[in-house]
């Protein structure tokens, strides 16, 4: 068979004779793990709003992973945040290598979303009224809240 011929196989077929000419050596090969993809959507934050992780194109996934690891690294005010950031976006950047099309269903903040297909400029996003306790997955405040935490006093 030719390259040419090879090349015109049908996909599936294609796969069936690399499978049984490299059999020997695959046999004891354990099949590799395929990435699920992330259950909770994140955030990244932007001038003016945020961007949600599941709507951004693998390119911009890693762009965003590389800046916020070395931002970790520098040892600045922000390098934890920049940590965990990094860290939720390599999620991301795993899963979107295999699915570089696919439209994420999952969580976000309580609620059940799918997202839009992903995107070299997803739109930008509002961030959450102050008062919006759903969009931040805590309670809601009580009318008597003034947002202050509550002082103690200590004696010695």
């Amino acid at each position: 068979m030719t390259r040419e011929e090879f090349a015109a196989l049908h996909p599936i077929i294609a796969l069936g004779l690399i499978y049984d000419v490299a059999s020997a050596r695959l046999r004891d090969m354990p099949a590799p793990p395929v990435p699920r993809p992330p259950k909770y959507d994140g955030r990244l934050g932007r001038s003016g709003g945020f961007w949600w992780m599941s709507e951004m194109d693998l390119n911009s996934l890693e762009f965003w992973e590389k800046k916020n690891r070395e931002g970790a690294e520098s040892g600045s005010r922000y390098a934890e945040r920049n940590a965990k950031a990094a860290a939720n976006l390599a999620k991301w950047v795993e899963w979107r290598r295999l699915f570089p099309s696919e439209c994420w269903s999952g969580t976000r903040g309580e609620e059940r979303a799918t997202a839009r297909p992903p995107s070299r400029e997803p739109p930008l996003n509002d961030w959450p009224a102050k008062g919006d306790a759903k969009a931040h997955g805590k309670p809601a405040p009580s009318p008597d809240d003034d947002g202050r935490e509550e002082e103690t006093e200590f004696s010695f």
